[in-house]
């Protein structure tokens, strides 16, 4: 190991240039495939992954059954369009409103188009749900039912429109779903191929949306579309994070050795370590998931730690020999065994997350111990050679007057003098200070909640939350649970009994849980919709 620094210290040039086309190396095979949409199985495209359900391996119970029941009986992921008039006196059951449903109800479905692979995606149109898509269930005579759209065209007067919302909350199921529990507001519920294609069918929607005139607040919700749009997020935030993070580094490195040239050089190492990291993820494979999208942070500033030492030493060394070579050969010769101990323990410790049965976090915990080796190595032979390619005189200034006394020839190191003596004079209440915080944590830790609601991951004041707010304070919720039932005859449910049975399930739910649940939703709401409409509506 310790002639691996001397001979980039001998080769500079080399090993710089080393460090540099094996990176390069990796990220032109990463973006081969992504500009050019061309890969094999050797070549990956970059993939973003931020489906929760991804977390759990593809064959978890949990999931197993998930697809099973979604493919039995036909749910797919929804987008929520919400609309609100607080303006007019009938709120958005008024001609111009619903005229605009209906239109945008019509544009929703025509929302379809092939992948590069040739299959639709898109939005599911014979599922979408809105007053033009919906059955209006009502007496046709005596011991008949007539089955019409609840909105077949859109109204022509205000009257009209309140007919609409009239219908509509003669219908269980509609009722506190589509029209809001008091008539101010409607829902429309987009169904989707898949939650990717999420994000790209609300930008289309809130394009028509910006070409409707009026007093209507209409708003872009839904599960399928936080998530969507967290990966979109997701890559800025890391284009504005990551450098952020580089300039704050290299801000403190150069408050501590003020030289510009010199902590560039671990600014070097960061950079290339980071790009080669993630390089790495995506030419193997592997999807960029809400954990492994934190790597670039962790990686830039563990790559320094230990140009950090090299330049510490060298600071306090320098004037004692006077000479870049001879001084740079003592520091690596004491400081490559820490070095080493360091960056192994330290991947050892990332690579422990492998033993976590979560696919992301697996991912996660390898490349960031795949990272600081790269890290290592580069640092190993860029920061000497990098050194050794500063003419001497950029030297002239640099280093500690007294070595061996550096502790006292900064403010930084007088401060932490006494902060260390401060430490010994009082160790008792400092231990027992220790001990209250310890205790403390044990109970905070204790009080944590999980939340998975992907909403949360968005500030408060960022549109979709604000979208699920007004939503969810308006219908009976904009959250779906799933409850399968299985009898062990066919036809069971046909039986009242057994129907009987579900609906005092239904009542049992909701009586339960009046704080989270706002409806349920069963075969039963149709049956007894159409029993009533059999005998003269009652």
């Amino acid at each position: 190991m310790k002639q691996l620094s001397e001979k980039a210290i001998k080769s500079p040039k080399f090993y710089i240039l080393l460090a540099v086309s094996i990176t390069m190396v990796i990220m032109t095979l990463v973006a081969i495939p992504t500009l050019t949409g061309k890969f094999t199985n050797i070549l990956s495209p970059v993939k973003v992954d931020t489906d929760p359900e991804n977390m759990l391996v593809y064959d978890e119970p949990v999931r197993v059954i998930n697809r099973e029941q979604k493919k039995k009986f036909t749910i797919y992921d929804l987008l929520v369009v919400g609309i609100t008039n607080k303006t007019h006196k009938n709120g958005v059951f008024n001609k111009k409103t619903l005229a605009n449903v209906y239109d945008l109800a019509n544009y929703a479905k025509s929302l379809q188009w092939e992948n590069e692979k040739g299959k639709t995606e898109g939005v599911i149109s014979v599922e979408l749900i809105s007053p033009s898509n919906v059955d209006h269930m009502e007496q046709g005579g005596p011991g008949t039912v007539k089955f019409n759209w609840l909105m077949a065209k859109p109204p022509t007067t205000d009257a009209e429109a309140l007919e609409v919302l009239t219908k509509a909350q003669t219908q269980p199921i509609l009722n506190g779903s589509l029209t809001s529990t008091k008539g101010q507001a409607l829902a429309l519920y987009i169904p989707m191929t898949s939650k990717s294609v999420s994000y790209k069918i609300s930008k289309l929607l809130k394009a028509k949306i910006a070409s409707y005139k009026g007093n209507d607040k209409i708003f872009v919700t839904g599960m399928a579309i936080a998530q969507d749009t967290f990966g979109v997020e997701m890559f800025q935030q890391m284009a504005t994070a990551t450098p952020m993070a580089m300039m704050l580094i290299f801000a403190l490195l150069w408050f501590f050795f003020r030289n510009v040239i010199l902590v560039s050089s671990l600014m070097v190492v960061a950079m290339l370590s980071t790009m080669a990291t993630m390089g790495l993820l995506v030419v193997t494979g592997y999807s960029i998931h809400i954990a492994s999208s934190m790597v670039p942070i962790f990686i830039m500033p563990i790559a320094v730690l230990d140009g950090i030492h090299i330049l510490s030493e060298f600071y306090d060394r320098y004037n004692q020999f006077k000479d870049r070579k001879k001084t740079i050969q003592f520091v690596m010769s004491k400081l490559w065994k820490p070095m080493l101990f360091t960056t192994i323990t330290t991947a050892i410790g990332f690579a422990a997350i492998l033993l976590m049965p979560l696919p992301p976090l697996q991912v996660f915990g390898a490349f960031i111990s795949v990272g600081v080796l790269i890290a290592w190595f580069f640092t190993m032979t860029i920061v000497p050679a990098y050194i050794m390619l500063m003419p001497e005189r950029k030297f002239a200034k640099f280093g500690t007057e007294h070595p061996g006394k550096s502790e006292k020839s900064t403010y930084l190191g007088r401060v932490l003098g006494k902060l260390g003596h401060g430490s010994l004079r009082y160790a008792k209440p400092i231990v027992l200070l220790m001990i209250v915080i310890t205790i403390s944590s044990i109970y905070g830790a204790s009080r944590l909640r999980p939340n998975d609601n992907p909403m949360k991951w968005f500030t408060e004041s960022h549109e979709l939350r604000q979208a699920d707010k007004v939503l969810n304070e308006r219908f009976a919720g904009s959250y779906m649970a799933y409850m399968s039932l299985k009898a062990d005859q066919t036809g069971a449910f046909k039986d009242p009994e057994l129907l009987t049975y579900v609906s005092n399930l239904q009542s049992y739910i909701i009586d339960n849980n009046k704080k989270t649940l706002g409806k349920t939703i069963a075969v039963t709401e149709i049956i007894k919709t159409v029993h009533r409409e059999l005998f003269s509506g009652d």
